[in-house]
């Protein structure tokens, strides 16, 4: 039987403030009083606590709350300067920015078109002078989320990002940013970033399964809180999944070669002989052109075809659709849940939820940004990038062991 290691006051400390953020985070604005009661903490305790939060500006005192009985109190809030992320997203032909607070509020966002044949440092080197000029004083953030289009080991290596233009390989992104920056990096692929966003920004239920349609095919798996990464970083990659017959894997014998939005397109262009990109396509879809709503009503179906496999492989609580493609929703809804109910294995798949992320196509760089307030939030409020006092502040993850820096 293990034994148990004595935790200083330190710890305790960091512990305790830990909760009382968390409750601030799930509750929005409390008193001292109403802190107390959520966290199972003597008053003495949280007043201590809350000034030390108050002096590090982490917080702040709002209004006075006057209804109910006893005494009056102030509210208290988190302090929008005082715990500020930047979310990035590298995409195959995008890159998006976004600066975000623990009140979920935005503070900026930037984003730019890239090249797909781009070398990764290059992109990395843009995009550190890009903070620098867009983001005041970006030497306070708490760090950077970096979301990225691959597969992601516990070492922080990028093995392989297939999409971008000839493949980035065994790259270590999160390092360069570093240097460049001077700012601690958490790096993750982008649909794992998204699924675990949507359950720090409140999505409850489990397992929560999210599905990235950009110009690939990307899939997140969040268990109780915790996202399913697999032995290497790989689990999700179901864009790469196999299909037909043909020997070797290429771009029509995966899922992504019939399921993306690259493949969406080239559907759209072959039928009408335009050039639209897929934002095109929506705003043609929008004055009812024929070819644009035959290529999303296709897009549903196939859509729905997928999900009806992904639920029989892992039988998910709800469905979220996120990237470029969640933007189509309002054409893909019917069409998707009328193919799902026909393809379904079992009657509770064919009423499986499936509902589009709130962010859209900014959801990777949002989940990244949470990445970093989790870490900010398990260690107590503290900016100390030590490993963290809590099993929150790890990357979550189930099926594989957790690599820590040194």
């Amino acid at each position: 039987m293990a034994l148990s290691v004595p935790l200083d006051q330190q710890t305790i400390k960091r512990q305790n403030r830990r909760l009382i953020l968390e409750a601030l985070r799930r509750n929005g604005p409390l008193s001292r009083a109403e802190l107390a009661r959520a966290v199972g903490l003597t008053k003495s305790t949280v007043s201590s606590l809350i000034q030390e939060l108050l002096d590090e500006q982490v917080l702040f005192e709002g209004t006075l709350q006057t209804s109910g009985l006893g005494r009056p109190g102030t509210s208290l809030e988190f302090h929008a300067e005082g715990a500020m992320t930047l979310g990035v997203e590298l995409a195959v032909e995008n890159t998006t920015l976004i600066l975000l607070d623990l009140n979920n509020q935005t503070q900026g966002q930037w984003e730019w078109v890239e090249s797909p044949s781009t070398s990764l440092p290059e992109r990395l080197h843009k995009l550190a002078a890009q903070v620098q000029v867009h983001v005041p004083n970006f030497e306070r953030l708490l760090g950077v989320g970096l979301a990225v289009p691959g597969v992601i080991k516990q070492d922080r290596t990028l093995i392989y990002a297939p999409n971008s233009g000839p493949g980035w390989r065994n790259e270590r992104p999160a390092e360069t940013l570093e240097a460049l920056l001077g700012l601690p990096v958490i790096l993750d692929n982008d649909a794992n970033a998204s699924a675990f966003g949507e359950t720090f920004w409140g999505e409850n239920h489990s397992p929560l399964l999210y599905i990235l349609l950009s110009t690939g095919l990307g899939t997140g798996l969040v268990v109780d809180g915790q996202v399913y990464r697999g032995r290497t970083g790989a689990a999700g990659e179901l864009g790469h999944w196999l299909i037909g017959s043909e020997r070797h894997p290429s771009s029509t014998s995966v899922v992504e070669g019939e399921l993306s939005l690259r493949t969406a397109v080239n559907y759209y262009q072959a039928q009408s002989g335009r050039s639209e990109g897929f934002q095109g396509i929506l705003e043609r879809a929008d004055e009812g052109d024929p070819f644009a709503l035959k290529t999303l009503e296709h897009l549903a179906r196939q859509l729905g075809r997928f999900i009806a496999n992904v639920a029989v492989t892992f039988d998910p609580a709800v469905v979220v659709l996120g990237g470029p493609g969640a933007e189509a929703w309002p054409w893909l809804e019917a069409s998707l849940r009328s193919t799902l109910r026909e393809l379904a294995f079992i009657p509770e798949h064919a009423e499986l939820p499936v509902r589009p992320s709130a962010f859209g196509h900014l959801a990777p760089a949002m989940g990244a940004a949470a990445l970093v307030l989790q870490r900010f939030l398990a260690n107590g409020g503290t900016r100390d990038w030590s490993p963290p006092i809590s099993n929150l502040g790890n990357r979550p993850t189930i099926g594989a062991q957790i690599a820590r820096r040194t």
